[in-house]
Order: C-alpha cells, then structure tokens, then sequence
C-alpha cells in the first residue's frame, strides 16, 4: 500500500500503555522500563490527558536523584494527531515536535498513541520501501562505545548526539559484542521501588546491584561499565536488502533497530527513526528539482532519478533543510571495446551554498553512487562547519 494512503487509525494504538499523575517518578520509570517504552503518557483518574514523559527527560532532568524532582517538572505536552492524518502526516509531525509519542484526544481524555512501536509495524506494509536499499536510509555515520567505557560517557554520547541507542564493541578485536539502549539507562537510574515497604530497594539512588564474582557491590554510575547494561543479543545482519525487507526482518524479531556488519564489526545502523525520516520526505513542500542531461535511455535516466529520489528521501535529504535544486550531466568519454567511461558533474542548490562534485567510471551507476556518496560527504562537513 503506498504510504499516502495508510490512514492514521490503522497505525494507532487504541489500548496504550499509561501511567496516573498520583504515581511517583520511580513507579513510572518502572513502567517504562518494563515495558520498553521511551514515552509514556500521564492520566489523571478521570483518564483526562495530563502530559507525557519521555526517556529523554528522565535522563536529563532526574540526574539520578528522583527524590528531588516532581512528575510535572519531567512532563511535556505530547502533538495532538489530526483527524484525518495518514502515515506520512504522522511521520512529519513526529520529526517536526522531536518527541517520541503522539496522542489523540477527544474531549480531553485520552483515547490513542502512536509510538515506534507503532510506525514499526506499520512500515511492512509500505511499498514505496521496496524501490531503496536499506542501507540508502541507515545511520551510516555510526557512534559507538567499547565494553569497558563508562555508562556515563554512554550517556553523554546518546544525548549530544540526538541519539537512542549505541552499538557496543570489543575493545580490542572492534567486533560488536551487543548494544546499548537510551531505555536501559533507566536501569541504573532509579531503584526499583519495594513493593512491600512502599518505600526504594538498593540504597541511595545513583547507584545500582552489579553481580561481581558471586557478590554484589554498589558502583556509582560514572564506574558502571556499559558491558553491565548492555543487551548481548543486538540483532544484526551482514548482507543488503530493500528497506521493505529489512522493515520486515525488524517486525519478524520485534526489533527496534538493525546493526548492519562486516567481518564481524559495524558499519551502520538502523532504526525506526531512519523509517520515519523516510516517510516524512513524502509530505508536501519538500520537493527538490532534479535535472538530468547526457542521458538518451529511458530506462537509464529512471534508474538514475530514482537514486537521487532516494538520496534526499534518505541520509542526504535529512543533512539539509531546505534542498533546492540537483542537477547531473553526464558525458561519455573514451571507449573500451563497445563500453564507454562515464564522466558525470553533480551540483547541489540548498541553504549550504553550492555544491560540485565530479566522478568517472566505466560503469554508470556506480558512478552516480561514488558521486552521491562524495555529496552526502561534501555536506555533512559544510553542516558541521556551520554549528556553534
């Protein structure tokens, strides 16, 4: 089905998981942690919406001392979906609010959420995913953490990169061991409250229970190794596939994310947000002209269309803001036998300023791939170059 005609009420979740606002931080850390959620929406008895919290702001407001801060200096105001939305309207206004979880109300009581859980499962059914590769919509810029460095620099990384989760490595063969999810920092962040006391197990909060050589001991946080909270089980494949397959492939092993690897290490990974990323390319206002001269086959001009689509649908498309133009000549230049080198110019038109590159090669779709991925390099870098 294409993406434009997937409705908002085949994507929602009509029974969400929720959290009271007479709960305190720790029961609802809990919850979350439980149940795998990076966002949980807060309800008062009447089941009128209060808020929602997120993962993120557990991390940066609680600091690991719980008993100091409130639910209502943790909660934000979750987007509202409209009526009438579909699947790319969801995916936009999940980029553009930069939260986790959206919400429909109706009379102010909270009815449905969509979550990653929910785009998940509903990307199978996606059949523009078919016509690009999965690894054309990856994290390929890949941040990663060893064994033995500390949760707390983890936890750093997650947050100045915008991030949610890191594969983890071996420090000395760099082959992935596991990986570490922002959802398992809830782990060490708050002790788990004691369902008998009513009061917190494990002592002073900063600290968690870490099973050393048949005892236990309480670490600080800044001296847990992030091999202590690590999932040893990432899901992780070595070979390519349309981003229809490997939607599926994470639906088929109820992922939230696929580490692609080589010999063994990293190379790239992707997660639901990559998806997501995707699907709101297809909204309205975003299209960018692509021009192509030099190119007299039909066939030829739609493959190479379709891959410059795909770039500013994907990794490209997400380095910029506002994409103007792309342009592509290609020319042929000596020959070999009956096959011809390939000599293409690609310029870029965006808030970045003009962009050349040039690449030659016998066969011609390479040459536009080699081309796309010194662009995608070009501009990363001219990005970088503008931050603060």
């Amino acid at each position: 089905m294409s993406v434009e005609n997937i409705p908002s009420e085949q994507v929602t979740n009509k029974e969400p998981c929720k959290a009271r606002n007479d709960q305190s931080i720790a029961q609802i850390k809990n919850m979350m942690e439980e149940e795998g959620l990076r966002s949980i929406p807060i309800v008062n008895e009447e089941n009128n919406l209060e808020g929602a919290i997120g993962y993120r702001e557990l991390i940066r407001s609680i600091q690991f001392n719980p008993e100091r801060t409130g639910i209502e200096k943790v909660m934000h105001q979750p987007p509202e979906i409209e009526e009438g939305s579909n699947l790319v309207d969801l995916a936009l206004l999940r980029i553009n609010s930069g939260r986790k979880m959206l919400v429909r109300t109706e009379g102010g009581k909270l009815k449905e959420v969509v979550s990653d859980k929910e785009f998940r499962d509903a990307l199978v059914d996606v059949e523009e995913l078919e016509n690009i590769s999965a690894r054309d919509i990856d994290s390929a810029e890949l941040v990663k953490v060893s064994e033995n460095d500390k949760l707390d620099e983890a936890r750093h990384l997650i947050l100045d990169n915008n991030i949610s989760r890191l594969p983890v490595v071996d420090e000395e063969t760099g082959d992935l061991t596991g990986i570490l999810r922002s959802t398992d920092f809830l782990q060490a962040m708050v002790p788990r409250e004691s369902v008998d006391s009513g009061g917190t197990s494990g002592g002073r909060s900063g600290t968690k229970e870490v099973n050393i050589a048949g005892g236990t001991e309480k670490d600080e946080i800044s001296d847990i190794p992030v091999k202590e909270l690590m999932s040893r089980d990432p899901f992780s494949l070595n070979n390519d596939m349309n981003a229809r397959e490997a939607a599926e492939k994470i639906f088929q092993n109820d992922a939230t994310e696929i580490v692609f690897t080589h010999a063994g290490k990293p190379e790239s990974i992707l997660t639901v947000k990559d998806f997501i990323d995707y699907l709101s390319g297809f909204a309205p206002g975003r299209t960018v002209m692509v021009s192509l001269t030099g190119l007299e086959v039909p066939e030829e001009k739609s493959a190479v269309h379709n891959k410059i689509r795909n770039q500013l649908k994907g990794s490209l498309g997400r380095k910029l803001e506002k994409p103007e133009e792309i342009t592509a000549r290609f020319r042929k230049a000596e020959k070999d036998g009956k096959k011809h080198r390939w000599e293409i110019e690609v310029k870029l038109y965006s808030e970045l300023g003009n962009i050349n590159i040039e690449e030659d090669g016998w066969e011609m779709l390479d040459v536009v791939d080699e081309a796309l991925d010194k662009l995608n390099t070009v501009v990363r870098r001219r990005k970088d170059k503008k931050k603060p």
